[in-house]
């Protein structure tokens, strides 16, 4: 889908120098206009109610009311596409892993050299605000059509109980899950874990996130999931019914040793733009374990994973691409189905369930 007219933004943030650099940067593209800026979270409130903007740049601490309070006032009345400003202290990353679950898009990290670092990303803010847009103009148009198939499909099948936990058979022929995900993926994580209420193998998983945040990433998961979810670190065997989230900036590989499936963590070079990178996370497992592997790729901006995934699929694994309906960005879905590298592709809320056939060998 094309959107042609530009970005219409709103910057809402206390610091008037980082609004107005956000500003030149942004507005250089010729393809967003920041239509108003607020100083504090009732500012941003107001502002977005009155001139409708197409995305919001939201900084997680301000005056008045902060970005948490603000963000659930903006999505719960005039829901749109929005980023967060994050700090890289504790407080700043706990700040934006919850505004990730109430529902913004993204967040970008404050440069720690100020204003000024703001023009070395600003390629990838431009890119994550001109994509938000766009996905989010899918996203509402296919809403009504999906609410009406959901209707017809609730109304013809019958409810599984809830938290039943169930063996996988003897002869199961899958006994490792790779996830690898990007912007969007913080709320399918969330929404995926909670599922995952059955006996199921080993998962790993990337999800493209600066080292500050993946500690209290990995934390906040296990919080809300039956399954046993970490940080992964170097030489950990990797146990059934566990979750292993790829540290920040280092990558994480999987190697197999004296019969078991170990994680290696090393290198901090970029792999296909990323640290760590989907890619390196595929290919490790392409080499070992292929054909006992499910691979899924999830939302996310760019095409990191799109050739692990082939190298996992040519080899024999069974691979799964998210829909781009269900997508808050679909990037990586979009450039592993260009190479072919799926088997299928489905809606976020039919993953656990095919997860769970291909594991109990129903496919």
């Amino acid at each position: 889908m094309q959107i042609k007219q530009k970005t219409r933004i709103i910057l809402a943030d206390d610091s008037a120098l980082l609004k107005q650099v956000l500003r030149n940067i942004l507005e250089q593209s010729n393809m967003i206009e920041v239509i108003a800026d607020a100083a504090n979270g009732k500012e941003a409130i107001d502002l977005v109610k009155k001139l409708n903007p197409d995305v919001l740049i939201l900084d997680c601490e301000m005056p008045l009311m902060n970005g948490l309070n603000t963000l659930q006032n903006i999505m719960k009345d005039h829901p749109l596409p929005v980023f967060m400003f994050s700090s890289l202290t504790r407080e700043g990353t706990d700040i934006t892993l919850k505004a990730l679950e109430l529902g913004a898009v993204d967040f970008f990290v404050k440069p720690v050299n100020g204003p000024k670092g703001l023009q070395d990303i600003s390629h990838e803010l431009i890119s994550k605000i001109r994509h938000a847009h766009i996905n989010w103009h899918l996203m509402r148009l296919q809403s009504k059509l999906k609410e009406t198939t959901n209707q017809h499909q609730k109304s013809n099948t019958s409810t599984s109980p809830h938290n039943t936990r169930s063996q996988i058979t003897i002869n199961s022929p899958y006994n490792l899950i790779a996830i690898a995900s990007s912007t969007g993926g913080v709320q399918a994580a969330n929404y995926l874990v909670q599922k995952f209420d059955f006996m199921i193998p080993p998962i790993v998983w990337v999800q493209h996130m600066p080292d500050s945040f993946t500690t209290g990433f990995a934390n906040r998961l296990n919080t809300l999931s039956p399954l046993t979810i970490l940080e992964a670190q170097n030489n950990m065997h990797l146990e059934a019914n566990h979750c292993y989230i790829a540290p920040g900036n280092n990558h994480m590989r999987i190697i197999f040793k004296d019969g078991q499936y170990l994680t290696s963590i090393s290198g901090t070079e970029k792999i296909s733009g990323h640290c760590p990178s989907c890619d390196a996370l595929f290919s490790s497992i392409a080499e070992i374990n292929a054909r006992r592997t499910i691979g899924i790729i999830l939302t996310g901006m760019g095409s990191d994973g799109a050739k692990g995934l082939s190298q996992l699929q040519k080899n024999g694994a069974y691979t799964i691409g998210q829909s781009e309906a269900s997508c808050a960005v679909y990037g990586m879905p979009k450039a592993a189905n260009k190479l072919g590298a799926l088997k299928k592709e489905l809606a976020l809320n039919d993953i656990p369930g095919i997860i769970k056939q291909l594991i109990h060998n129903k496919d």
